[in-house]
């Protein structure tokens, strides 16, 4: 039988307790469950409860789907969980320096990784909606390219990113990766997979 939104939540109290949360700490979130999910108390948990609260955990605390709990985090990379936070960063193909990671383009490329790991499902709608729209602004004739000596542009405020001319050594990426790309590399950052996603999202439409 399936479980009630508030027997999930006892459940989740008893595992919390069993990590060894602190009674004061498990009466604070039964407190701000009465407040109800927003994007600020849901980072807030990822952020202090990182390593014993998941995603599902912060959707079975409020009663709403992994989705909502995207939702309100925006698809922010630092607040997924680890496994995720992690195969990102394997697929990125080059090392971003942290001012660089505030540029509108690096949270797309993360988004691009994520939707071609995780499926459209991970990102939430509002996100999706964005990565649909940057795909859109792409163009096959150019690879992105990551420099950190690059000063700001249109194309990234904060700096370190530009537009290259496609080479044939790029084949279909979307990115010129430092070193060879990998297979998975390859799989997840190819124009071909972008046509497809767009594909989808006019039969949709």
């Amino acid at each position: 039988m399936r479980m009630s939104a508030s027997e999930k939540r006892e459940a989740l109290f008893l595992k919390l307790g069993a990590k060894g949360v602190s009674p004061e700490r498990l009466a604070y979130l039964r407190r701000i469950v009465a407040d109800g999910a927003s994007p600020e108390i849901i980072k807030r948990l990822r952020t202090d409860m990182q390593q014993t609260m998941s995603v599902q955990d912060i959707a079975d605390l409020f009663g709403i789907s992994r989705q909502g709990v995207y939702h309100h985090i925006a698809g922010e990379a630092e607040q997924l969980d680890q496994p995720d936070r992690v195969r990102i960063q394997v697929v990125r193909p080059f090392a971003v320096e942290s001012r660089h990671q505030k540029c509108t383009l690096y949270n797309n490329l993360t988004s691009h990784i994520k939707y071609m790991i995780s499926g459209p499902e991970s990102l939430s709608e509002r996100r999706a909606r964005v990565l649909v729209q940057w795909w859109k602004t792409l163009s096959p004739r150019y690879v992105l390219v990551y420099d950190p000596a690059e000063t700001s542009t249109a194309l990234a405020r904060c700096g370190g990113w530009r537009l290259d001319d496609r080479e044939e050594s790029d084949g279909d990426l979307i990115v010129r990766p430092h070193g060879e790309p990998t297979e998975e590399q390859r799989r997840v950052l190819s124009w071909r997979r972008i046509e497809e996603a767009l594909k989808r999202d006019r039969a949709q439409s």
